[in-house]
This record gives structure tokens, sequence and C-alpha cells, in this order.
């Protein structure tokens, strides 16, 4: 009774284990067809109103470009409204900004989402400090 416990036990795993591998080997296939994934990444000093500059890659070109940093409660679009970001044809952007303004930036860690009217998106952490 025992031997046939550990086989059933044994067979239970080693069919787990082909399961996982389909399903790592059919995500992995998925990627290489989608090409690059979309990322985004900051640079500045985190001080309230001083410059910083949003570099992204991966997004689709010509694709529109909506910044919003995810404070608390409170979303904020970065940049202006009325300067729309467009992904160049290798699929990468860059803007210049400003954190946000100091009398409603929120000291601490935040997400950074870059939204594409084509479906693309990525977010990244921005360290905003006290001003």
């Amino acid at each position: 009774m025992r031997a046939k416990s550990t086989f059933i036990s044994v067979m239970i795993i080693c069919l787990c284990i082909a399961v996982t591998l389909a399903f790592v080997s059919c995500e992995t296939l998925g990627i290489s067809k989608k090409g690059p994934k979309a990322s985004v990444s900051v640079v500045g000093s985190g001080k309230p109103g001083n410059p910083m500059e949003i570099n992204g890659a991966g997004f689709k070109p010509g694709e529109a470009i909506e910044l919003v940093l995810q404070m608390e409660d409170l979303p904020v679009i970065v940049g202006e409204k009325a300067k729309g970001i467009t992904v160049k044809e290798d699929g990468t952007f860059k803007v210049k900004t400003a954190y946000p303004h100091k009398l409603y930036a929120i000291p601490g860690s935040w997400d950074l989402v870059a939204s594409g009217s084509k479906g693309s998106s990525a977010k990244c952490t921005v360290e905003i400090k006290k001003p």
C-alpha cells in the first residue's frame, strides 16, 4: 500500500513539473513574438520643482504617451497637457519636466506610470524628497 501511495505522489509531482515547464515555455514564446517590453526611467534630484528627465523604450512607434505620478490618492499628470509626448520610430521617447509643485508633492517613493494610446505601458519608482 505504501509503494502505491509513493508512486502516486511521484506521478503528481512529475505532472506538476511538466505543466509548469509547458506554461513557462509558452510564456517565453509569447514574449519573443511581441518584441521588447516597454520600460520607463527617471533621472533627477527628486526635489519638488526641479527638472527631471523621463525616458521610455519598447513602446509602439507613433503612440501618444500619458505620464501619471501616483501619489497616495492623488494621481498627478506629469508634464504639460498641451505638449503631447509621441513615441519615435525606434520605440523611445524622452521628455523633460518638473517634479510636482512643492505645495502638493508628497515625499516618498511613488509609481510613475507611462500609458500609451496603442496599449503599451510601463512604470518605475520615483523618489520625491521634502521641499
